[in-house]
């Protein structure tokens, strides 16, 4: 486990060195120290690495109930993605349609659509924003808001440690997996909480774990999942597990801690 996060570590420090020399922020040995200061905050400082180290080894949450469903957390749909998990090598998805033509993996699209279908029913039309990304337009969205940050004033460092709160770093974007969807409303397109008030996202916050989704960023658990609050952001993990995670109340980072200690 230690060398497989040195390797995820290492492949981060080189994409921060690649941006900073991109950027032109700073030179020679002045570069190298910046980028590995930006490096070490975004792994620890940044994302509460005590807690999330607390996370990794603590106690059951108290929240947790019932029996674990019969699933692993090396089930495809499970794979955890996030700032201390990146997408390695053969994690490419194979892409199918939507019926709006957005891409993702295909293996998620009969289960969106059966969602959409179930909220049209009801009155909901649900609009996709944003589906599968791949790793060059994940880099191009974080480094415009990093450029966006340092417009404003702020030097490169907090630039990027502000960035990475709201928009994920290359290379661990569900997007990325093909098993994330950034859902708005028809006269809602904004991504900020007040996506939480429209009809779609109070739908979805209802429905999606009937149709294998959760809310993966939701609100408190942001020291865990090292991402703001997101309740446009939907992930795909299998009927079983969203009900499981929603019930509990749980994060995708606690649902695999337990798994794998089950497993253990």
């Amino acid at each position: 486990m230690k060398e497989y996060l040195k390797k995820d570590r290492a492949k981060a420090f080189l994409h921060i060195i690649k941006r900073s020399l991109a950027l032109k922020i700073v030179t020679g040995g002045l570069m190298l120290f910046a980028c590995a200061v930006v490096f070490w905050l975004q792994t620890d400082a940044v994302y509460g690495g005590e807690k999330e180290e607390t996370e990794e080894k603590g106690e059951t949450p108290e929240t947790v109930k019932d029996e674990l469903p019969k699933v692993s957390a090396d089930d495809w749909e499970l794979v955890l993605v996030n700032k201390q998990n990146y997408i390695r090598e053969g994690m490419e998805p194979e892409l199918g349609s939507l019926s709006d033509g957005h891409k993702v993996d295909k293996r998620i699209v009969r289960a969106y659509e059966r969602m959409s279908e179930a909220a049209k029913k009801d009155g909901v039309i649900l609009v996709i924003c944003s589906a599968y990304r791949d790793y060059d337009y994940q880099t191009g969205l974080f480094d415009k808001k990093i450029k966006g940050y340092m417009s404003e004033g702020l030097p490169y460092l907090d630039a990027y440690r502000n960035s990475a709160f709201s928009v994920t770093v290359p290379g661990t974007s569900e997007h990325t997996l093909g098993l994330a969807l950034d859902i708005v409303a028809e006269d809602y397109s904004r991504l900020d909480e007040g996506f939480e008030e429209t009809d779609q996202g109070k739908w979805l916050k209802e429905h999606a774990p009937e149709y294998g989704f959760i809310l993966r960023y939701p609100k408190d658990k942001e020291y865990i999942t090292g991402i703001t609050y997101e309740p446009w952001h939907f992930r795909y993990v299998g009927v079983e597990s969203a009900e499981y995670i929603t019930e509990n109340g749980l994060v995708l980072e606690e649902y695999v801690r337990l798994l794998k200690e089950r497993e253990e």
